[in-house]
């Protein structure tokens, strides 16, 4: 089973969402987001998708009216997960629909792309491609790990993620992709969460 399967149809809501919490990835992503949206909006009424949105835990954790201004889709290859995700985000205008990130559907424009944590468990070149090709603007999030980090044991359905483990993706190798497709860094923010790891947002917008 690949990742992606792994994410459609084996781990379930209950086990992905506790070890979020407890970790405190939740809670670091809700604080990112909070900050793009309270220091760097969109313009009003702007079109954003949320790519790879899971069930949208960290709005648990952000003002229920962050997007009312907005015009959000959200997007998993979980349909699961988008329904649980529909009953903590509700109000005119919201969008839900099964796509793949990795090769994309939906045809935009977006005025901001999001992917949450997702690159990692994708081939995330191809993640890139449909990102950069639907908005002119887009903020991701991914995680950097200290140099040697301490063992976690992941329980439940989570576990199948010990063998087929989620790929860290290199900072800078990131950042040329981008560059390469005419989508320089702009600026970056971090949070720090459970063992030294990091919550790296890196936003980048077309030339």
């Amino acid at each position: 089973m690949s990742l992606r399967g792994v994410w459609r149809d084996h781990i379930t809501i209950q086990d992905y969402e506790r070890h979020m919490a407890a970790v405190g990835q939740a809670q670091a992503n809700a604080s990112l987001l909070e900050e793009l949206f309270r220091d760097h909006a969109p313009r009003l009424g702007a079109h954003i998708l949320f790519a790879g949105a899971g069930t949208g835990q960290y709005f648990d954790y952000l003002p229920p009216n962050l997007l009312a201004r907005y015009r959000p889709t959200f997007a998993d290859i979980n349909a699961v997960y988008l329904g649980r995700l529909s009953e903590r985000i509700t109000g005119t205008g919201i969008a839900t629909v099964v796509d793949d990130i990795e090769d994309s559907r939906l045809p935009g424009p977006f005025d901001l792309a999001i992917a949450m944590l997702v690159l990692e468990h994708t081939d995330w070149r191809r993640a890139v491609q449909s990102l950069t090709r639907q908005s002119a603007r887009v903020f991701v999030v991914i995680q950097q790990n200290p140099a040697d980090p301490p063992s976690l044991r992941l329980e439940g359905t989570l576990a199948i993620l010990e063998e087929l483990q989620p790929v860290l993706i290199n900072r800078d190798a990131l950042i040329e992709v981008f560059k390469a497709k005419g989508f320089p860094l702009r600026r970056t923010s971090t949070r720090q969460v459970r063992d030294g790891k990091v919550m790296l947002a890196l936003e980048f917008v077309s030339s």
